[in-house]
């Protein structure tokens, strides 16, 4: 039979050229396998927001001077630029923030180097305050909490948290950790009225002394002939030995009066109303995230292997313990679609065997890896990662992926068995449900292709299910009309007598006659 539209030609040519369909069908299956083995693993899909951010500190301010001071002089600065939706403002003990959101239509870097122009640009703001940092609102891709805790001084736990998570990220593949938990250092100088009055002294002189003496400062340069010579004087003062020898006055006989003389220094932590404990011990946490293209899944593995080894090396007062591992689910989730189109697969199997012939069931079958390996191929392209909801839509498209392919295998099947086995036969056993199964598939593509289409954040969280789903059904479709005929033309048959003694075929028999006897003398018949 000539094929009398394009379609048709494509579905014959393939049919005819088994060494083209066996190719095509490699290249999907090698190609998404090594996609699959290296692409990102991932909880959640990165959403770009449309969020700016600027966070201010105002070092010892009340929320309403934060208000008055920060937020308001921001908000009117910033009110007028083109692109904002909508701009909230929130004021805390000793900083406020400012986020702006930008509508979807604006480039969104464009819109935030204006805000932070902008706020640059405000010359009003308390000497109190800190340089303002304007940012871009990112989710945080966490992947596991590591917790040190034991019974031992506070800051003998921190330090060895922040060395913890120094090790952290110089292991292979971990490159992002911060510590949680951890009270700020804070060096607190007290100086009483009476030993003011004692010296002489105001508390603005102390304040100014602390001050000038506690900085670093740049000299200029010496030109030599061997090259200039930087000149920089190192007086910051970092912990509370540090500033005991700051002067605060000299006298005119040669003496000096050091602020250890004057003042009570104390050097601790900053007086906060929570603390962190873990078994019932302080506690300092190290949340592990991941940055780029690094797997979560290799992250969770690589971490909790060295903590296990680290522990042993640790003295009995000092613990580690890995919790709130993310990749549980992840792992959970992939392996509850693994397993579902293991078996999925093995069922249209054997109720295709019992029914049609084995080699035909195999091929119908080997349909839902080409599929999913095929999609797999192209979800880097997509932009879209191997996450929790992404997985989702490959178990949705899980029980519909290998209809088309059934539809197409059974007419194959049907005329292969009135007409016998010939290329030209499973060609036209084909194309006689070739238009009508893929018109089938597109309907099921243009119920998903809405999500495609949705905007915002929610937008980019439903995604990876659309570009899932539409992509499993193309590649059913290129699996079902150019791949399965070609096997199906090209494979050996293998007659069997009557009164064979091969026991399956004989079973097989029984289920296939029996049920083309029913339809054939009872459905047929009924439905006429």
């Amino acid at each position: 039979m000539r094929p009398s539209n394009p379609y048709q030609a494509t579905i014959d040519w393939f049919a005819r050229n088994s060494v083209a369909a066996n190719l095509l069908m490699m290249i999907l299956l090698v190609g998404g396998l090594f996609t699959a083995v290296n692409i990102k693993k991932e909880s959640q899909p990165r959403i770009e927001t449309n969020f700016v951010t600027v966070s201010m500190p105002f070092l010892g301010a009340s929320p309403e001077d934060v208000e008055e001071g920060i937020l308001v002089k921001i908000e009117e600065a910033i009110q007028d630029i083109e692109g904002i939706k909508e701009i909230q403002s929130t004021a805390r003990r000793g900083s406020g923030t400012v986020q702006a959101e930008i509508l979807s239509e604006y480039d969104i870097a464009e819109v935030m180097d204006e805000i932070k122009s902008r706020v640059d640009a405000i010359p009003t703001f308390p000497d109190n305050t800190e340089k303002p940092v304007v940012s871009r609102t990112r989710f945080q891709q966490r992947v596991l909490i590591l917790t040190v805790y034991g019974d031992v001084p506070e800051r003998t736990l921190k330090e060895f948290a922040k060395q913890t998570r120094n090790e952290i990220v110089a292991l292979p593949g971990v490159s992002k950790a911060q510590v949680l938990g951890s009270r700020d250092y804070e060096i607190s100088i007290e100086v009483s009225e009476h030993t003011l009055q004692a010296y002489d002294l105001t508390l603005a002189e102390v304040a100014s002394a602390i001050r000038r003496g506690s900085l670093d400062l740049p000299a200029g340069a010496i030109r030599s002939a061997a090259g200039d010579i930087q000149v920089r004087t190192k007086g910051q003062a970092y912990v509370g030995r540090d500033f005991e020898n700051i002067v605060i006055r000299t006298n005119s006989d040669g003496t000096r009066l050091l602020l250890k003389q004057v003042a009570d220094i104390k050097d601790g932590f900053v007086d906060v109303g929570r603390f962190s404990e873990f078994n019932g011990k302080s506690a300092v946490s190290i949340e592990v995230q991941s940055a780029g293209l690094e797997s979560e899944l290799d992250i969770s593995a690589t971490v909790r292997e060295w903590a296990d080894e680290r522990q042993k090396s640790l003295p009995p007062e000092i613990n580690i313990a890995y919790w709130a591992d993310i990749t549980y689910y992840l792992q959970g989730r992939l392996d509850l679609m693994l397993k579902n189109l293991a078996l999925g697969a093995l069922l249209v199997f054997l109720s295709l065997s019992l029914f049609l012939r084995l080699k035909l069931a195999f091929w119908v079958m080997v349909g839902l890896p080409v599929a999913f390996l095929g999609t797999f191929l192209f979800l880097p392209t997509m932009g879209v990662t191997v996450n929790l909801i992404s997985l989702f839509g490959f178990i949705v498209v899980l029980g519909i992926v290998v209809d088309d392919a059934i539809v197409v295998g059974e007419s194959a099947y049907t005329n292969m068995r009135a007409k016998g086995h010939s290329v030209d036969n499973i060609v036209e056993g084909v194309q006689r449900v070739a238009v009508p199964a893929t018109f089938g598939v597109l309907t099921t593509i243009a119920a998903f292709l809405p999500i495609l289409l949705v905007g915002g954040t929610s937008g980019q969280f439903m995604a990876p299910i659309g570009w899932v789903v539409i992509l499993c059904l193309v590649f059913s479709i290129v699996e079902s009309k150019l791949i399965l005929p070609a096997h199906l033309a090209h494979m050996k048959v293998r007659h069997y007598s009557e009164d064979t003694h091969n026991i399956f075929v004989r079973f097989q028999r029984f289920f296939s006659e029996g049920l083309h006897h029913v339809v054939d003398n009872f459905y047929a018949p009924f439905l006429n």
